[in-house]
Parts: C-alpha cells; sequence; structure tokens
C-alpha cells in the first residue's frame, strides 16, 4: 500500500509490519530480491521461461498465504480493544491498552494496563506478539441470533407485503428451490462468505425442510468456520405448494440432521462443536399439535439439541394463531409442547405480554430482536418495537437478529442502528443507544443462544472469536481532532463511529476458535 507519509494509509502500513499473514517477511523477502545485483546479459543468453498455467499459479499462492497465515499455538494480540462487560446488559469496557493471549483457540490471559501486560508476557511467553495500530482495535465478533438461510437470494426486495401474504408470494417457492441441492450449496455459501466479512461469528441459521440441503449448509458452515446453530425447517400445514411434509417426514427429517450434525465432527461434543443441531418447528400457523410435541419429545431427549422458532411476530400472525388455537398464544403452546427451553431462541416477540416475558425468563429462553423486520412486518397502530428494556429488567435473555430476508440487510450493524431508531419512536420505552445494541449484538447475542460461557467477550476461558476494526478504512472520516470534550477517549469515539457508520470495510479480519477466517 502506497501514501503519503502520516496520511489515511499510514496505518495500514504498520499493521502490515506486524501482519498475522506473515506481511513482514513478505516485505524482507521483497527488498533482498531488489537489492540483488542486475544482470546484463543479452537476451539470446537468459533461458526461455515457462510460464505455469494461472490455475496452478493461484493454486500456491492460496496455499503460500495460508501457510503464512497459520498462528502457532500460543498467541497474544496487544492494542485497544472494547468488549461488553457481563456485569449489566448495555455495559460496554473501553481498553486502551490490553494484551489478550490465546493458546490452542482459547483465552487463557487478559491484561489491562502495562504493568498487567509484563507480568503476563513474563508468565505465558507466547509464541506471537501481534501489535494493532493506533487507529486499530479489537472487538468480539458479532453474534446473528436470526437468519433464513434461504432466503438470502431474495434479500434486499420483497418488502411489499404483510407476512402471511409474504410467505405464500416470496418465501415458500425460494425456500421450494432448494430441494436443487447444488442450487442451495451455491446459496449458502455466498451467504457464509457474506455473514463473516460483515462481521459475523456466529449465527443461528433456518435451514429448509429438505435433508440434503440443510446438511449442506452444515459443511459449509464447517468448512469456511462460521460458529453456527442450524436446524431443518419443519412445517406439516399451511405450507405454499408442494412445499409441505408430513409430520412422520418431519420428524425423520429432523432426527437425520440432528445425527448428520453430530457425526460431521468427529471428537467435539457440546459446547465444543462448532455448529449445533437444532430443532426448528418454523412458527405454529405451520406445525400441527402432533408435529410440535414429536419436535419437543426430541429436544428432550438429549441436552445437545437447541430449539428456533418465531412467536407473537405481527398482527396477522397473530390472529392466525387465535383462530387456530382459540384463547391461546404462542409462549403457552411451545411451552405445553416442552420447546421452551434455555437453548430456546424466538425471533420477534414484539407481541409478547408482561406474563409471557416472565415465563421467557423463568425457562431461561432468549429473544431475537429483529429491529429492520419488526420495522417492514411486526409493527401497528399503538406498538412501536420490542420491548428491549423491560425484557433485560425481567431477565430475558435478548440478542440481535438479521433476519435475512424479512431483514433487508446481513450486517448485524444495521440491526443495532434500526434497534436505536425504533426505540426512539416508542414512548413507552427507554431510548436504546449504540452501546446497548452493540451489547446485545455480542454478549447478549450469546446469552440468547445459550453460549455465553463460550464465546460474547474477551473473559478468560472462552474462545477466541474477534474482529479487527480498522478505523481507517475510507468509508467514513473519523476526525481525531474534533473529538468532542464530552467523549472521554479516542477509543470510544473511534467505536461509536464504527457502530454507526462503519461496514465489512472496516472488518479487517474474523476469527473463530482462535483462527482466521478473513
Amino acid at each position: 500500500r502506497i501514501a503519503p507519509k502520516g496520511g489515511p494509509a499510514s496505518a495500514f502500513a504498520r499493521r502490515d509490519q506486524h501482519s498475522w499473514c506473515g506481511a513482514k517477511n513478505c516485505q524482507r523477502s521483497y527488498a533482498t530480491a531488489a537489492a540483488a545485483p542486475s544482470r546484463t546479459a543479452s537476451s539470446q543468453q537468459l533461458p526461455k521461461l515457462q510460464t505455469p498455467p494461472a490455475e496452478a499459479l493461484m493454486a500456491a499462492l492460496e496455499e503460500k498465504l495460508a501457510a503464512l497465515s497459520t498462528h502457532p499455538p500460543k498467541f497474544a494480540v496487544r492494542g485497544r480493544f472494547v468488549h461488553a462487560n457481563a456485569r449489566r446488559a448495555g455495559l460496554i469496557e473501553f481498553v486502551e491498552d490490553g494484551l489478550i493471549v490465546v493458546e490452542d483457540g482459547a483465552i487463557i490471559a487478559v491484561a489491562k494496563d502495562a504493568d498487567q501486560i509484563k507480568a503476563v508476557l513474563a508468565e505465558h511467553r507466547p509464541q506471537d506478539v501481534v501489535e494493532l495500530a493506533e487507529t486499530e482495535f479489537l472487538a468480539p465478533g458479532m453474534v446473528d441470533c436470526h437468519v433464513h438461510a434461504p432466503q438470502y437470494a431474495y434479500s434486499g426486495t420483497a418488502t411489499d407485503k404483510p407476512l402471511m401474504e409474504w410467505l405464500q408470494h416470496y418465501t415458500f417457492p425460494a425456500e421450494k428451490r432448494c430441494v436443487d441441492v447444488d442450487y442451495a450449496k451455491t446459496l449458502y455459501s455466498a451467504l457464509v462468505d457474506r455473514l463473516l466479512m460483515q462481521g459475523t461469528t456466529c449465527v443461528a441459521l433456518y435451514a429448509t425442510i429438505h435433508v440434503p440441503a440443510t446438511n449442506a449448509l452444515v459443511d459449509i458452515c464447517l468448512e469456511k468456520g462460521l460458529r453456527a446453530v442450524v436446524g431443518k425447517v419443519c412445517m406439516d400445514r399451511h405450507g405454499g405448494d408442494g412445499y409441505e411434509e408430513t409430520t412422520a417426514e418431519a420428524l425423520a427429517g429432523t432426527r437425520a440432521c440432528l445425527d448428520y450434525i453430530r457425526k460431521a465432527q468427529p471428537g467435539a461434543s457440546g459446547l465444543s462443536r462448532l455448529v449445533q443441531p437444532c430443532v426448528i418447528p418454523r412458527f405454529i400457523p405451520t406445525c400441527t399439535p402432533e408435529l410440535l410435541a414429536g419436535l419437543g419429545d426430541i429436544a428432550r431427549e438429549s441436552d445437545d439439541v437447541w430449539v428456533q422458532s418465531h412467536a407473537s411476530e405481527a398482527p396477522d400472525q397473530v390472529k392466525f394463531v387465535d383462530t387456530l388455537h382459540p384463547g391461546k398464544r404462542c409462549t403457552e403452546i411451545f411451552e405445553s409442547h416442552g420447546l421452551l427451553t434455555d437453548k430456546c431462541v424466538m425471533a420477534h416477540c414484539v407481541y409478547l405480554e408482561d406474563g409471557e416475558l416472565d415465563t421467557f425468563a423463568r425457562k431461561g429462553a432468549g429473544v431475537a430482536c429483529c429491529p429492520l423486520s419488526n420495522a417492514i412486518f411486526s409493527l401497528s397502530p399503538g406498538w412501536h418495537a420490542f420491548p428491549f428494556h423491560k425484557a433485560h429488567a425481567k431477565g430475558v435473555r435478548v440478542g440481535m437478529g438479521t433476519d435475512i430476508a424479512g431483514g433487508y440487510a446481513a450486517s448485524i450493524l444495521v440491526a443495532c442502528r434500526h434497534a436505536a431508531v425504533a426505540s426512539k419512536h416508542d414512548m413507552g420505552e427507554k431510548d436504546v443507544d449504540y452501546k446497548d445494541a452493540f451489547w446485545a449484538a455480542t454478549l447478549g447475542g450469546a446469552r440468547a443462544l445459550g453460549l455465553d460461557t463460550v464465546l460474547g467477550n474477551f473473559e478468560v476461558g472462552k474462545q477466541f472469536d474477534a474482529v479487527r476494526i480498522n478505523c481507517e478504512a475510507g468509508n467514513y472520516d473519523t476526525f481525531p481532532s474534533a473529538i468532542h470534550p464530552c467523549c472521554p477517549s479516542r477509543l470510544e469515539h473511534d467505536f461509536e463511529k464504527f457502530v454507526n457508520l462503519g461496514d465489512d470495510r472496516n472488518i479487517a479480519s474474523v476469527y473463530v476458535q482462535g483462527k482466521r477466517r478473513r
């Protein structure tokens, strides 16, 4: 990278000197070659060069880059970092000069000032210490609690119909296409790449009713290193034309997918798995009581099974549930079938009543707050947004979701921004600020998914899921000389700018389980 001294790219130059991909060694090799004596032989004296095929060159380059980006078993990162503090929702900790030591993918030590850093380095002796540039900081990987993988194909479109019509007109036909496994693989591969590019390191994924395509989604997550909760969608009524299954088929297919996920990760079990198995009753309108009961039985058979669904999402959906189950609400129905557990995350929940929030808290169930799709599909006169602060006050675990493709953006940062905006239009709720939203998008999401002992912030014992943020990527201006006197530090200034203005161009690197995934 070439830039005037002290210009915007100077941060890139410094980062390259300490890059985890070995750029310093590459630069040194180039300098050595440039300093070698030149030869002045005529063209007749030079041997004819044999140029290898382009494919071979690319393969060799990719192999060399992969080798260069491999970390030693024990390494450390030094520099600024930001993460969610577990003491209370919305509390963000800012560390101006810190050190995180990682061994075999797990965080084994954290230092937060110069004296601690000196002591930790002496005790743990990491094989490599990576120093961040002054314009960079480290943050936990972001957690997306609600994504429909097959809907990624039409994300950014189809925002013109109410929910129940939208499902029939756009969603079910799109999902039906995944009977073609090759199509599904292409689509899912693009989605996983996009999520990692956006800094998402953990995601709760819905597949379709098709077992082979669901298994393909599992394979792609494992291959590309995206942490995920994945399940086959179940629906034995009120589906689209040709997009329905029998109760027996849904239950058998679910068991087959759970077994596949377990067998695909030999030697891993419980929370050490990269991909977690999940049962997914799509939502009450598409699932008979018999199917719900069967899925509840499966969820109870083992403590390694997650549950995903939707609850009290939109006015037309709430009315449909009341038609099918007069006098009953989603929470009561899910709970009666054993599906509301501490490994359950329900999307939206805009219309939950206070007593239902209490039930969620008592059962340890999580909520995936999806501000963007809520604004498009879920709101009606008198209702404005998911009661974010009320839910936290009651002890409900709340994370963020993009809800692709009901939400048109794949970045969880967009969900954070919409959460803040929506709260300002809800007169009954305290405002959600950028710290509240980012807390929910990291540690809050990990809690909602029941994975907070493994990820969500930089606590010792957790796995190193992280994003390296470059504040000077050029997509917005930071103006460090214009920091307001009320802002406590440059780091807080940079962090707020990133949450409100940042995108994938600021994501310099992405790590899951201590391995670089982007």
